[in-house]
């Protein structure tokens, strides 16, 4: 209960301040193609022509669809997920920016918001994106994604990994998945006991793992 309380502490001050940059990046239309300055609006994605083509006739579809139904918020989220895929990431901002305004409420929103926003290198938004759709619905995946995000755009932030993957365990269950990062790092901080500790519940979890076990015999060898 301490680490989910501390948890939310940290979590709570970033998601403050990164919402408050949400709010001032927004456009008074959010249906355009205005652009983020100091961000990357639109890019490349490499995407094969084929896919590309059919996605085009998608986001032409719904397009027009959303202009004969403008309150149609499966359409709006449509046609972020569409954009982003496409590599317009300014207009797929404004059309997910368009469902949470509508669905305040919906995780999926925000994890969209949170993948839209990473890609255009704005990882405040990215950030408090993912940390507002954790606090509405639990994620394997979201999880995943801020550990990735605080390791590589946050550094300060790892020391707060604990405390995230202890929130996991807390809310969603001993999953190997989350016993086996949170062990890696404390690994990491060379707190090899700890680390044992946690490896041993996946080994018991999976005991046809034998990646888990050769990983718990080297936690523990290091322990000693």
């Amino acid at each position: 209960m301490k680490g989910r309380t501390r948890l939310l502490i940290i979590l709570l001050g970033v998601a403050i301040i990164g919402l408050i940059a949400w709010q001032s990046t927004r456009n008074a239309d959010p249906i355009s193609s205005a652009r983020y300055p100091g961000f990357v609006n639109q890019a490349d994605r490499n995407t094969p022509e084929e896919a590309r083509a059919q996605w085009l006739i998608q986001e032409a579809t719904a397009a027009a669809y959303l202009a004969e139904n403008p309150d149609s918020n499966s359409t709006l989220r449509t046609l972020g997920q569409l954009n982003h895929s496409l590599g317009n990431y300014a207009e797929a901002r404004r059309y997910i920016e368009r469902y949470i305004e509508n669905l305040s409420v919906s995780p999926t929103g925000w994890t969209v918001l949170g993948d839209i926003a990473w890609d255009m290198e704005d990882y405040e938004t990215a950030q408090s994106s993912y940390i507002k759709a954790l606090e509405l619905s639990v994620s394997e995946q979201l999880y995943f994604k801020l550990d990735r995000l605080w390791r590589e755009q946050f550094p300060e932030r790892i020391p707060d990994i604990e405390a995230l993957y202890e929130d996991a365990i807390l809310r969603d269950a001993q999953r190997p998945s989350y016993l086996t990062r949170l062990a890696r790092w404390y690994a990491e901080h060379e707190r090899y006991e700890e680390a044992a500790e946690n490896m041993a519940v996946v080994v018991q979890l999976l005991p046809d793992d034998e990646n888990a076990r050769e990983e718990l015999a080297e936690y523990r060898k290091l322990a000693n």
